[in-house]
């Protein structure tokens, strides 16, 4: 072995350009930490460091795929072993990337230099014990692939203070996560040797966390959070999920200096390590756009706070690394409840920071559905689109060509067959009444309802009651015939159950059935929750028996959404889309409608079906959209007040761990009910619909439709 290097330069120079790993590992001489000798800054960075021959890195490989053993592979030896090589890999590119540090910047702080030295002597010797325990092990350092993705982040780092946010609180704050859960498998598997050398790397750890905390605390600006700072001084692809492991070291966090705040905020944060992210953008008005056919649309104010209160919703549809635009950040303690439901959130990006993603490539674009303003709003990301044309078409902004539009619907509905229902257009005023008379005598029914050609969850549509339009029923008829040309008139029918089918369009056409729900609307017509999981408990068995029987109405729904999905891929548009149905009564009969209306867009149905996966098996959920009159009603204060009773009332059972979590009980929030305004998204889970519908009326919730249900159940026999 060598002399160890007596000043800052010829230390950090042999651990970086050193092609012998004997020399890299050489620890700094006492007179190092004496040293106040000059030099100037490294003016030419390697493209890679000096590496003996076999421990070269890899520079075609620029990402971390590690895949660890888990613990069952782990019993053996030599998988140990190879978690080992893991952290060595790791140490050495640290003890580089700490080198190059140091040649860099040479008028940095004293203080700050000689931490970075004391950091390396320590990471010296975790390397020099890893690769002893290697070989213990039976494991040869370099025998598994050693990949520059690191390197490659961290060598144009700008400054000591991206250094300090870079290494010490991601990389090496990770590495905090990644001890404590070998320690604590390897402890279990009986091997102490091991074990032991991870709780010492881990306690060192914790000291090169708190200098680099130090030393960006001192930096920072200060005008925002810790948090906040933290982010915007990193450079993808360097994030903060690449400062969490396989498991959180709280603790350990907090002996190296990083606050409460910081912590939590650090813990509900996910973001992609490698996938490429779908963005997901929330307009509930893009039904409306269209139909205004203006590029001047503003959303009228009920819509821009429905945006604002329901935009996290998005993330119940995202993957856990996709993103969710969102006009603010969605609080800590909202989102440690939705991890505590067992939803793995997304990363949240603001509008006003949309320029976090450029430079990043992405999946496609996800708005709730396609308008001329959503295809704007990601224009500026196109050039970071995987595949350019990964969006979609959505027809014409006409009434009678959007794939937004009931027309359309209605001509798809009668090429198809789907039902006896008769679909009526209207282009005049003077046709009202005889169309009215026409359908009432047809479909013996004295109420016909008038649709306009644009709408969604129960908007734009006028129910005539008695066969008789009162003046002002004609002027809305009247007004929607000028706006679109015509409007459309359907039966009133003794609806019994709303249900809507949902699907997958691919950009090849192909359809991909994904599930049914039930919801259910107000007397209006306009939508009001969904019930979840048992979604049948209100019916008799001969009516389960047409929903479960073999060739009953699931698989007549399900054969409807694919073969309205294949009619609507022949305009070019693909994702999600759902189609509306019901069951309705006549003649003492209970009958499927299997297809009213078309929504090429995510929908309320496609949340639920998320929502479904996280409700335990043959258990009932009723999911609820609460708005101010309902708030009013419940003498609660605020939405959150609202939850707090209810919660009073449905105690949490939520059992399983993660991401494997099932609710079994409980009131819970699937939006913020600190910030929310004009809408609440409540969730009750129980037994059965009774229990949750009990629930809520204890609460001060009342619903017609419910009520209606649960007193025309009462007694009889049900499954």
């Amino acid at each position: 072995m060598g002399h160890s290097s007596e000043t800052i330069k010829a230390f950090a120079e042999l651990v970086l350009f050193s092609s012998s790993l004997e020399e890299k590992l050489m620890p700094p001489a006492t007179g190092v930490f004496a040293d106040k000798s000059s030099f100037s800054a490294l003016d030419q960075i390697p493209e890679l460091p000096g590496r003996p021959p076999g421990l070269s890195l890899n520079p075609s490989q620029q990402r971390s795929k590690t895949t660890f053993p888990n613990k069952t592979h782990l019993s053996n030896a030599r998988a140990r072993g190879l978690v080992l090589h893991f952290f060595a890999n790791h140490e050495l590119l640290a003890l580089e990337i700490m080198a190059l540090a140091l040649l860099r910047w040479p008028d940095a702080p004293e203080s700050f230099r000689k931490g970075i030295v004391q950091t390396m002597a320590e990471e010296q010797a975790h390397m020099r014990i890893y690769l002893a325990r290697m070989r213990d092990l039976g494991v040869e350092f370099g025998e598994a692939p050693l990949n520059s993705f690191f390197w490659k982040c961290m060598r144009n780092m700008a400054s000591p203070m991206e250094y300090a946010a870079a290494m010490s609180m991601t990389f090496e704050q990770a590495n905090l996560d990644f001890s404590l859960h070998f320690e604590s498998i390897f402890k279990d598997l009986g091997d102490e040797k091991t074990a032991e050398i991870m709780q010492r790397v881990r306690l060192e750890e914790v000291g090169h966390v708190k200098h680099g905390v130090i030393w960006f605390e001192r930096w920072r600006p200060k005008a925002n959070r810790l948090f906040k700072e933290w982010y915007d001084t990193l450079r993808f692809p360097i994030t903060p999920a690449r400062a969490k492991g396989l498991t959180f070291d709280i603790e350990g966090r907090k002996a190296a200096g990083l606050p409460d705040d910081f912590i939590e905020e650090l813990m509900v944060h996910n973001q992609s390590k490698g996938r490429p992210p779908r963005v997901f953008m929330f307009n509930p008005g893009c039904e409306q756009e269209v139909e205004a056919g203006s590029s001047a649309w503003t959303p009228p104010k009920p819509i821009q706070q429905l945006t604002k209160d329901y935009e996290v919703l998005m993330a119940l549809l995202a993957h856990k690394d996709d993103i969710v635009m969102t006009s603010e950040q969605p609080s800590v303690n909202f989102l440690k409840s939705l991890n505590m439901m067992g939803f793995e959130t997304p990363e949240f990006v603001l509008h006003a920071e949309q320029v976090r993603i450029k430079e990043r490539k992405i999946a496609r674009f996800e708005p709730w559905g396609w308008s001329p303003a959503a295809t704007r709003y990601f224009e500026p990301l196109k050039p970071y689109l995987l595949n350019p044309e990964a969006s979609p078409t959505t027809g014409s902004n006409s009434a009678k060509e959007s794939i937004f539009s009931k027309q359309l619907a209605a001509k798809i509905r009668e090429n198809l067959n789907l039902d006896s229902v008769e679909t009526t257009v209207v282009s005049g005023l003077n046709a009202v009444q005889p169309v009215i008379q026409y359908i009432a005598t047809k479909f013996e029914c004295s109420h016909v309802v008038f649709k306009a050609p644009f709408s969604s969850s129960g908007r734009g549509m006028c129910r005539i009651r008695d066969k008789s339009p009162t003046a002002n029923e004609l002027k809305w008829i009247e007004n929607v015939i000028t706006k679109h040309g015509s409007v459309i008139a359907e039966p009133w029918l003794e609806k019994i159950a709303d249900l809507s089918a949902h699907a997958d369009i691919l950009p090849d056409g192909r359809v991909h059935f994904v599930g049914l729900t039930r919801f259910w609307t107000n007397s209006g017509g306009q939508y009001r929750g969904h019930i979840i999981g048992r979604m049948m408990d209100d019916f008799d068995r001969d009516t389960l028996q047409k929903w479960h029987h073999e060739h009953g109405w699931q698989k007549e729904l399900r054969e409807t959404v694919m073969r309205v999905g294949h009619e609507v891929a022949k305009s070019g548009y693909f994702g999600p889309i759902g189609i509306d149905a019901f069951v309705y009564r006549r003649n003492n009969e209970e009958i499927l409608r299997p297809m009213i209306e078309i929504n090429p867009r995510w929908s309320m149905g496609r949340v639920s079906l998320a929502i479904s996966s996280q409700i335990a098996a043959k258990h009932c959920g009723l999911w609820i959209h609460l708005s101010h009159k309902d708030l009013k009603a419940s003498a609660s204060q605020s939405f959150g007040k609202l939850l707090d009773t209810v919660k009073k009332i449905q105690t949490d059972d939520i059992r399983g761990m993660g991401a494997q979590r099932l609710i079994h009980s409980g009131a819970f929030a699937l939006n913020d009910p600190e910030r929310a305004q004009q809408s609440l998204a409540l969730l009750i889970v129980g037994r059965d619909l009774f229990e949750c519908y009990d629930v809520l009326r204890k609460g001060g919730i009342d619903d017609n439709y419910l009520e209606l249900r649960v007193q025309s159940t009462a007694g009889r026999n049900l499954s």
